[in-house]
C-alpha cells in the first residue's frame, strides 16, 4: 500500500519539476506612425532629426525571454528588426521599435505592418497595425511656457496652424519631462485636446529644475475610427529646456 502511494507522490513532484512554464510573451500594443524631430533633438540623444518612422509594439513579456521581434509591412513586404527600448520609468510594458528610426519613406512605409515575437521557447506572439495612410509631416508646437509652482508648473502651447494640419487629423496632445531620450520620467496619462497640462507634484525636484526638458507630442489620431480606438498616424515632438520655460 505504502508503495502505491509513494508512486503517484513521485511522479506528481517530477512534473511539477519537469513541466515547462508556458506563459508567452503577448502584444498589447502593436503600432506604426511618422514622428516629426527638430533639429535641436540631437542635443536630448535623438541620433536621427526629421520625419521619421515609429513601428513597434509593447509587449507583455512571458517567462521566456524574447529572442527576436520583428515588423513586416503587408502591402510592401519590408522587413524590419525591432530592438528593445529603455526610456525610463514611463513604460511598464517592453517597447520594441525599429532603432535607429527609419526616414519615413511612404513608398516603403505606408500600409499595414505585421509585429511577430518569438521567445527562446519558440512561442510566437503576432498583431498588426492599424494601416497608416497619411504622408504628410506633422507640424511642431509653438511658444512652451511654465507657470505657478516650479516643482508642479502649469505647461501652456500655442496649437499649430489650423491649414498646416494633414487633413483627417483629429489632434491630440500628450506631454513628458526628459532629460536625455533614455532618461523620460514623466508622461501625462491620456491624450488631450487642451493646450494646457499641470505636472503633479512629486516628480520634480529643485536639482532637477536646470537639466529638465519639456517634450510636447501633437497627435494626429484617425479622425474616421471608432472614438474608443482611435490609432496614431502622425506625431510631432517639440521640446523646451523648463529652466526656459519658467522665465529663469
Amino acid at each position: 500500500m505504502r508503495k502505491l502511494i509513494l508512486v503517484p507522490l513521485f511522479l506528481l513532484i517530477f512534473l511539477a519539476m519537469g513541466s515547462p512554464n508556458t506563459h508567452a510573451a503577448a502584444i498589447k500594443l502593436a503600432f506604426v506612425f511618422a514622428d516629426n524631430f527638430p533639429a535641436d533633438a540631437e542635443s536630448l540623444g535623438w541620433s536621427r532629426t526629421g520625419n521619421l518612422l515609429q513601428v513597434g509594439a509593447l509587449i507583455v513579456p512571458g517567462d521566456s525571454p524574447i529572442r527576436e521581434a520583428t515588423a513586416r509591412n503587408l502591402d510592401t513586404g519590408l522587413v524590419l528588426k525591432l530592438n528593445q527600448i529603455k526610456l525610463g520609468p514611463i513604460y511598464k510594458n517592453l517597447l520594441y521599435e525599429a532603432t535607429p528610426f527609419p526616414y519615413f519613406d511612404p513608398s516603403k512605409h505606408k500600409g499595414v505592418w505585421e509585429i511577430r515575437v518569438v521567445d527562446e521557447s519558440g512561442k510566437e506572439a503576432v498583431g498588426n497595425t492599424q494601416r497608416l495612410d497619411k504622408e504628410e509631416a506633422m507640424p511642431f508646437v509653438q511658444n512652451i511656457q511654465a507657470s505657478g509652482n516650479q516643482l508642479a508648473p502649469k505647461i501652456t502651447w500655442d496649437a499649430p496652424k489650423e491649414e498646416d494640419v494633414p487633413a483627417g487629423c483629429e489632434i491630440r496632445y500628450q506631454v513628458r519631462l526628459i532629460r536625455h531620450v533614455r532618461a523620460q520620467f514623466y508622461k501625462s496619462k491620456k491624450p488631450q485636446s487642451d493646450t494646457k497640462h499641470e505636472i503633479p507634484e512629486g516628480f520634480l525636484k529643485p536639482e532637477d529644475i536646470a537639466d529638465t526638458f519639456i517634450r510636447i507630442e501633437c497627435q494626429c489620431l484617425k479622425a474616421d475610427a471608432k472614438e474608443d480606438a482611435k490609432p496614431l498616424d502622425l506625431r510631432s515632438e517639440t521640446f523646451q529646456s523648463l529652466k526656459e520655460a519658467l522665465g529663469q
